[in-house]
């Protein structure tokens, strides 16, 4: 039996792309996983719950119904983000508060109701989607990088307030992962195939990153393998950050 058979797993932004392959994992190893997105997955048996994190009420109701349902919550994790792509002197105050709501405000509200299932259930673990970009930047990210960073900093916090009640809190930094997202923003190049190799020279280990990538590392700083580990942030990118820029001479 797998280490997470009949736990309770809630993954935010769980219907797509990086989010439905943590869902898709931890269900492989047993676990009860609960979609929380504003749109129902593909995947008709992973149980779906509609949600606006970025809402309070719409949060409160999520644990309710977890509550009534399973009766317990052992794993969460804060997938769901937005971004727009916009210099910084042009970005509405709209759009920034938009992006900041959903990617900081709705990591504080889950988390916030999070803990009380999970002390009760004799502790867990939360697991943060955070970005390299909040620890770098790209152009005209400003407002996303901004907010992942701010991911990184939340996840201290929450693993020194929560810890002695038995909670850890980890977050993961991404690199780029090819996404249907990431594949529809590099459509707009002519020459794909010197983009791909272009991007992928960004990388050591010689390829972008694929959602599982990021989902067998959330399950693990789940699992009891990580113990030990808690208020860091895990940078899973193929070495891109590692990598230092040469001038091409």
């Amino acid at each position: 039996m797998s280490e997470f058979a009949d736990k309770v797993v809630i993954v935010t932004g769980g219907s797509q792309n990086i989010g439905l392959s943590i869902a898709m994992t931890f269900m492989a190893q047993g676990a009860h996983v609960i979609s929380a997105d504003l749109n129902p997955p593909d995947v008709t048996y992973l149980d779906f719950h509609k949600t606006d994190i970025a809402e309070e009420d719409s949060v409160t109701a999520l644990f309710q119904y977890v509550d009534d349902k399973y009766g317990r919550l052992d794993v969460l994790v804060n997938n769901a983000g937005i971004a727009v792509e916009v210099p910084l002197h042009e970005m509405t105050v709209a759009q920034w508060d938009k992006v900041m709501a959903v990617n900081v405000r709705g990591v504080f509200l889950t988390t916030k109701y999070a803990r009380a299932p999970m002390k009760q259930s004799g502790g867990g673990a939360i697991v943060n989607i955070s970005s390299i970009e909040g620890l770098g930047a790209n152009p005209m990210h400003a407002v996303y990088g901004a907010s992942k960073g701010a991911v990184s900093s939340l996840t201290h916090n929450i693993a020194l307030e929560y810890g002695p009640q038995g909670i850890r809190c980890n977050a993961i930094a991404p690199g780029w992962i090819n996404t249907p997202f990431n594949e529809e923003f590099l459509t707009q190049y002519p020459d794909r195939d010197k983009v791909d190799q272009e991007i992928k020279s960004l990388h050591p280990v010689g390829r972008l990153g694929l959602p599982q990538d990021i989902a067998d590392v959330a399950v693990w700083l789940a699992s009891p393998q990580s113990a030990f580990v808690t208020g860091q942030t895990i940078v899973v990118d193929g070495g891109r950050l590692a990598k230092l820029p040469l001038p091409n001479m």
